[in-house]
Formats: structure tokens, sequence, C-alpha cells
């Protein structure tokens, strides 16, 4: 009696042992499993916003705060004549400044972060022409000029995709020449022409 009693607690001490050992094997495959969704998620996720296989760009958000948004769209709201060769155009007005990184008190915008950003800019004048650059960083990006027709209102469009160093100044200013005009006026219903300088962080990348 006394054998047969020992002999079924040490079953039982057994099967409480493999089931201890099933439990934690158990455990770590589901761990080992998380760890490999998470793995392949951030592939994907790379590979949504870069277009490869890289996670460098998920490094550079988590040490740079992925919420982080740049974009703005400013206005003339004043004409300004007798410009001459470098003048920088100011864009007094904003519509849009998130982060508040275009300076309408002098026409800069200041890239936060490294990436690849888009601007696009309009200038209007009055039976006048005008040669306009974008600069980063002191470099020509793009150049745009207004068309010339006597007595009518005239403009001249642009758009560029550059990459920007953080810190890097962006800005708009008169090519060549003197004597330039760069219309501007209040937002309304019955102003139709605007000058106009926006800008948008499509992506961030790593400067490593």
């Amino acid at each position: 009696m006394k054998l047969n009693t020992t002999v079924f607690f040490l079953c039982v001490l057994h099967c409480m042992c493999a089931l201890s050992t099933t439990d934690k094997m158990k455990q770590n495959d589901e761990i080992a499993d998380i760890k490999n969704r998470l793995g392949h998620l951030e592939q994907v996720i790379g590979q949504l916003v870069t277009g490869n296989s890289s996670l460098d760009v998920l490094k550079f958000l988590a040490s740079t705060g992925r919420n982080e948004h740049v974009s703005f769209s400013a206005y003339k709201n004043q004409t300004q004549s007798g410009l001459n060769q470098r003048h920088i155009i100011k864009f007094e007005k904003t519509i849009l400044n998130l982060g508040n990184h275009y300076h309408p008190e002098d026409g800069i915008f200041i890239a936060p972060v490294s990436g690849v950003y888009l601007f696009h800019w309009t200038m209007i004048n009055y039976g006048d022409y005008a040669h306009t650059n974008i600069l980063v960083g002191g470099k020509v990006m793009s150049t745009t000029t207004t068309s010339v027709v006597s007595g009518h209102y005239n403009s001249g469009s642009a758009l560029v995709i550059v990459h920007v160093q953080k810190g890097e100044h962006v800005w708009i200013q008169i090519c060549c020449g003197s004597g330039h005009e760069v219309y501007g006026t209040t937002l309304g219903l019955d102003n139709n022409f605007q000058s106009t300088f926006s800008g948008t962080l499509l992506f961030p990348v790593s400067e490593n």
C-alpha cells in the first residue's frame, strides 16, 4: 500500500513538472512569435516610408520625435517695388505655419529636421517681370520668372523637391536686375491675385 502511494505521488510530481516545462516552452514560443511579428511590422513600415527595407528612418523618427509636422503657406499682403538683385522677398502673412519654422518677419524658413521637402512659390506683378530663385543653404535650387504683358498682371510659379539639412535656411530672392515689383494684398473675394510661398516636409532622412 505504501509503495503504491509513493508511486502515485511520484507520477503526479512528474506530470506537474512536465506541465510546468510545457508552459514555459509555450510562453517562450509566444514571446518569440511576438518578436517575429514586431520585426516584420517594422520592415513593412520601413518599406512604406522609404520604399526599401532599411530601418534607419524608423530609428531616426524615434530619436527626433515621430509626431513632428512641418508645413507652411505664406503670402504677401503688400506690394514691394524697386527690388534689386538678391533681395529676399518677405511673405508677411501665413495661412498655415505648423511648428512656426517659417519666419514672416524676414521671409526665411529654417528646417527643423533633415529630410526631403517640397517648396512652391508664385510671383505676381503688374506690367513688369521678375526673375526669382529659391535658395537652400545659400545655394540656388530653382528659378522662375514672370511673363511680361503690358497693362496686365503677370505671374510665374515653380515647384521643387529638395533635400534640406537640419538648420539650413530656405528663402526666395530676386535673381537679377533691379527695379522689380512683387505684388501683394490682403486675402479676400475681390483680390484675385496673390504672391505666395509654401513648403512641407515630405519625410525625414537620417543624417547618419
